[in-house]
């Protein structure tokens, strides 16, 4: 169970004349938890940003540094005290912590109830109210698996449409039964939390009467990845280097064709070219039996640091064939990333008197691992 992995997205728009959305949502993820907060300010514009900002962000400090609720909730009534013409929270929030076995606790104040999806059927977890200072919230305890949903809205979603396409607005039920029927295996959070937006969005027939948040965490098996770029400065260590990448629990990524050609050799393989997926300034990708994927090694690896800066998503590249949409749908798809990378000099590439370190190779891959790293990816790097 501890191979469980929690993809999180969130999409939003804000209310029709605001500049900005007054919902937030925050997101941890380390290794004793997963924990994401979202928080609905009052009102709308600059003001309810920072209040709800404030709240997701407090909740999610604190849980990290394994504060209980009751110093989360107490430390919130400090900060955020009740509006005293409306006699309401100035932000209300939600917050799901995951384990990495998968138990499970959801905490609730004043938002819709969290979508549960499991096996395209809704779950109902078991609420029991708790009342923390002046605050009645609901908290549960669940323990989720691989392949369920966990899906949050503001009023924003459940109001949509109200007064216009339908009367009383999408209403919880309506939106828990068009989960039900959206989600599948091959839909990936940032896709679905994007559909619940851009129906909204439709509802409010273009002009949102209301800031609107939805965020999406799947549970899936964690998806491995090590990328194997340049010979090692010392061959002596060719062998090991072959034994860790065939051994490896996840996907086998190989770039350069003297690297493709070390492993080939030491595998008893051929390296085979597919020149089917051969594009204009693009070198064709290898088959290698037991390797997922051999591409060129410099010119794919720095076209795909340019595409990483970017923003390339996986939809951009997930249907394409040329080797460097291949190596960033590899990439994209990762959630953990293990780049070994080679010290030996390509005099075609490099002058020979340089370190190393210094090298053109070293320099992309150790940006590419910045560009991972932001993206939320577990990247390591290791020269050799």
């Amino acid at each position: 169970m501890n191979d469980l992995f929690v993809e999180v997205a969130q999409a939003q728009i804000q209310k029709q004349g605001e500049e900005l959305c007054g919902d937030r949502v925050d997101w941890v993820k380390g290794g004793n938890s997963t924990i994401i907060a979202w928080s609905d300010g009052l009102g709308s514009g600059v003001k309810a940003s920072i209040l709800s900002t404030l709240t997701s962000k407090i909740i999610v400090s604190m849980l990290e540094r394994e504060a209980s609720l009751d110093e989360v909730v107490e430390t919130l009534a400090q900060t955020l005290p009740i509006c005293r013409i409306r006699k309401i929270a100035y932000s209300t929030f939600s917050v799901i912590q995951v384990l990495p076995g998968g138990d499970t606790y959801l905490a609730e104040f004043d938002n819709p109830p969290i979508f549960w999806i499991r096996k395209g059927r809704l779950m109902q977890p078991e609420r029991r109210e708790r009342q923390i200072g002046k605050r009645k919230i609901l908290e549960s305890n669940f323990r989720i698996q691989k392949d369920d949903w966990l899906i949050g809205v503001t009023d924003g979603v459940v109001h949509a449409g109200i007064g216009g396409v339908w009367n009383l607005g999408w209403r919880w039920e309506k939106i828990a039964s068009f989960l039900e029927t959206t989600v599948n295996s091959h839909l990936d959070a940032a896709t679905l939390a994007k559909k619940v937006i851009e129906t909204t969005d439709k509802l409010y027939r273009g002009a949102p009467g209301d800031d609107a948040t939805c965020v999406v965490a799947k549970v899936r098996l964690v998806e491995r990845l090590i990328l194997w770029a340049g010979p090692p400065e010392d061959n002596r260590l060719d062998p090991e280097i072959v034994q860790r990448i065939r051994q490896f629990p996840g996907k086998k990524v190989i770039c350069g064709g003297t690297t493709a050609n070390i492993a080939a050799r030491l595998m008893g393989k051929k390296v085979e070219v597919d020149l089917s997926s051969f594009e204009r300034d693009i070198p064709p990708v290898g088959r290698l039996e037991g390797v997922d994927l051999v591409t060129e090694g410099i010119l794919t690896l720095s076209s795909a640091l340019r595409r990483l800066r970017t923003g390339v998503k996986l939809e951009d590249v997930f249907y394409q064939k040329d080797g460097v949409s291949q190596l960033l749908k590899c990439l994209l798809e990762a959630d953990e990333i293990n780049i070994v990378g080679g010290r030996a000099i390509n005099p075609a590439h490099q002058n020979p008197k340089l370190s190393g370190e210094l090298s053109l190779k070293a320099r992309v891959l150790e940006e590419i691992v910045v560009e991972l790293s932001n993206r939320g990816k577990i990247v390591s790097l290791e020269f050799f």
